[in-house]
């Protein structure tokens, strides 16, 4: 499977000028916080779910249950590799214990849901968004709210348990559940639920990228610009894992949709998640915001770089 450069550049280019307006929103005032909170809300609890849905309801066959297992473990592994990665570099820093916690959280948690789906599904279509969120989403959440957690509470004002009862109902985890019930099923949702549902779905990527934009709106640009370790995170977020582990999952002969999906998932930027933690539980929330915000805005130039890899 081979993704074209320069279709590449042009959908992002698309998604980056939806994260204009949002940006562009939210220096105007147009979109108050207050605002974008309630559209953050809207995206995750509504839309999303619907989106995840929807790629799930798919015809059952066993090569879509098969491909859907590997790249499962094949996001285990990519999990197992950046938690390595992130842990090796974190130590060496001249960090604060919280910061170092951020840093790390921040190479392990990519954007899945709000960039990486939009790219997969405006890039491979349908059936490779089936793919991201069984194999790709799954892993994600449940990484997110037990292991993110931790790592970004255990040196804050606040420490978190992990909550297996929080993992099970997040949205998208609640949401893959269900599709995966009807899929494995085979149940057709009945009118008009489903016209609902399918209306809805498409709403995500434009407000998800505007979400984005209102994000990196209240961002301390200059600041973040100025800190050199904002762009060490980026490039290995962005770059160096990537290229590792799509040069271990060659070296075992891994390729086509099992090669794709999980290297473009874990090329997006760092999840809002881990700013979002730090920020309840009591830890550095503008460090990690501005990782955010930085990983964010170089991904427009990487991501394109990354399909080159294929």
């Amino acid at each position: 499977m081979q993704i074209d450069f320069f279709l590449t550049l042009q959908k992002v280019a698309v998604l980056f000028l939806l994260i204009v307006i949002g940006f562009v929103a939210g220096k105007t005032k147009l979109i108050s916080e207050s605002g974008q909170k309630d559209i953050t809300q809207l995206v995750l609890y509504i839309t999303m779910p619907a989106t995840i849905f929807t790629a799930m309801q798919l015809e059952m066959n066993q090569e879509r249950l098969n491909t859907s297992i590997a790249i499962l473990g094949i996001m285990v592994f990519c999990y197992i590799v950046m938690f390595i990665v992130g842990l090796l570099i974190s130590r060496k820093l001249p960090l604060s214990d919280g910061r170092k916690d951020i840093f790390q959280t921040a190479l392990l948690l990519s954007n899945t849901s709000f960039m990486g789906y939009p790219i997969i599904q405006s890039l491979l279509g349908e059936e490779a968004l089936f793919y991201a969120v069984v194999g790709a989403g799954f892993i994600f959440e449940v990484v997110s709210w037990s292991l993110g957690v931790y790592l970004i509470s255990r040196n804050a004002s606040s420490t978190a348990s992990i909550n297996i009862r929080k993992i099970l109902l997040s949205p998208g985890i609640l949401s893959i559940i269900v599709g995966l019930v009807f899929f494995i099923g085979q149940w057709s949702v009945p009118e008009p639920i489903n016209s609902v549902v399918n209306t809805m779905a498409p709403a995500t990527s434009p407000l998800a990228m505007i979400v984005i934009g209102l994000m990196l709106s209240r961002s301390n640009i200059k600041e973040a610009f100025q800190n050199p370790m904002l762009y060490l995170a980026a490039g290995v977020k962005l770059l160096v894992v990537p290229v590792i582990i799509t040069l271990i999952l060659k070296a075992f002969g891994i390729s086509g949709p099992q090669l794709v999906i999980p290297v473009m998932m874990i090329s997006m930027p760092t999840a809002s998640y881990v700013a979002m933690f730090s920020s309840n539980y009591g830890n550095d929330g503008k460090f990690a915001s501005q990782i955010v915000f930085l990983s964010s805005l170089l991904s427009m130039i990487t991501i394109p770089l990354v399909t080159l890899l294929f």
